[in-house]
């Protein structure tokens, strides 16, 4: 027979799986999950053997989304004010090359081409921001003009061609702890570190809570008290930092400036920053979430190439996923606003 005392320990229990069932990153966890158990099983009666678990796939899937990873936390924020950056690929291949440009052809030295960068880095995206924000132009346009320009430096800069800086800023790519072959190395640390940072600051503090309620109603937000201008100014300098961060490891990972290194990068950001449950419009979305977002298109990016489907193919597959992910999300967010409104 149940005592009251079990009775309340039941309950207990059933109202936490329910708050864990109904939270916003649930649907995101949910496809991450299936996701790796599908492809896990795929490989193993295509193969009879499983690499996608193994210590070295699991480091090099970390590797590959820690760039990606640093990108979407900037993005998450612009999105969730209320903005979009279409000219991060483009602006990643023009600091890339530029800070290749810099160490080998000028000759310049690590911490000083490092240091310009972060300074045009930032500078650039508080430009954007500024015109933005003082206009009511759309940032989708204005952004586009930025993408153009970026472009036209890069190809400036290089002339096309590749600049190669083999044995430069390589602590960018030093390892932090191995264990037999899983390796954790600098970029890896960096997104981790930088993500658990940016979802504390917006959980917990009241810049957290300005970012929302800019992104839900500027009206409403500027009646509150909070200048909505300089607040996106804000936003979009915090953007050209990890913008920033994340072209340095990508360029130290590769060991070359290239003009296509940032070709679609974009893109990519934006699917996994909306994957993970950040709204278009604004006001809505999780750093968490967009996590989320990043490893579910890194996973499957990785478990095609393991599973040796051809390229022409995984374009197809990618955005169907991506699509399906999406509409899992949506669907899972319209229910939870369906009982929010009956218990109202």
């Amino acid at each position: 027979m149940m005592t009251l005392g079990n009775k309340e320990k039941a309950m207990s229990r059933s109202g936490i799986a329910r708050r864990l069932w109904q939270h916003e990153n649930t649907p995101i966890l949910l496809v991450l999950t299936v996701m790796i158990g599908v492809v896990v099983l795929v490989e193993y009666f295509m193969k009879g053997r499983v690499n996608f678990i193994s210590g070295m796939n699991i480091s090099n899937v970390l590797l590959q989304v820690s760039v990606t990873g640093i990108f979407a936390l900037g993005m998450t924020l612009v999105m969730i004010s209320g903005g979009i950056d279409l000219s991060i690929g483009n602006m990643l291949s023009f600091l890339g090359t530029g800070m290749a440009y810099l160490m080998r052809t000028a000759k310049w030295g690590e911490a000083e081409t490092l240091l310009i960068a972060l300074v045009v880095g930032v500078g650039l995206q508080l430009l954007m921001g500024w015109i933005i924000s003082r206009t009511k132009i759309e940032p989708f346009i204005i952004s586009l003009g930025f993408m153009s320009i970026y472009r036209g430096f890069t190809y400036l800069i290089t002339n096309g061609r590749e600049i190669t800086i083999i044995g430069k800023i390589e602590f960018l790519q030093s390892v932090v702890f191995r264990l037999d072959k899983f390796v954790v190395t600098v970029p890896i640390v960096l997104f981790i570190a930088l993500t658990i940072i940016v979802a504390l600051v917006v959980k917990y503090t009241k810049f957290g809570r300005r970012v929302y309620a800019v992104g839900g109603n500027e009206n409403a937000a500027y009646l509150a008290g909070i200048n909505v201008k300089n607040f996106k100014l804000l936003i979009y300098g915090i953007n050209g930092l990890f913008v920033t961060i994340a072209s340095m490891t990508l360029l130290a990972r590769l060991g070359t400036g290239a003009p296509v290194m940032g070709l679609g990068k974009e893109i990519e950001v934006i699917a996994a920053v909306v994957v993970g449950g950040t709204a278009m419009s604004g006001g809505k979305g999780n750093i968490w979430g967009a996590v989320f977002g990043v490893l579910v298109l890194g996973i499957i990016s990785n478990a095609l190439n393991i599973l040796g489907v051809s390229p022409h193919y995984q374009f197809i597959i990618s955005g169907l996923l991506i699509i399906f992910a999406v509409i899992v999300g949506y669907y899972s967010g319209l229910r939870t606003v369906k009982r929010t409104a009956k218990k109202a």
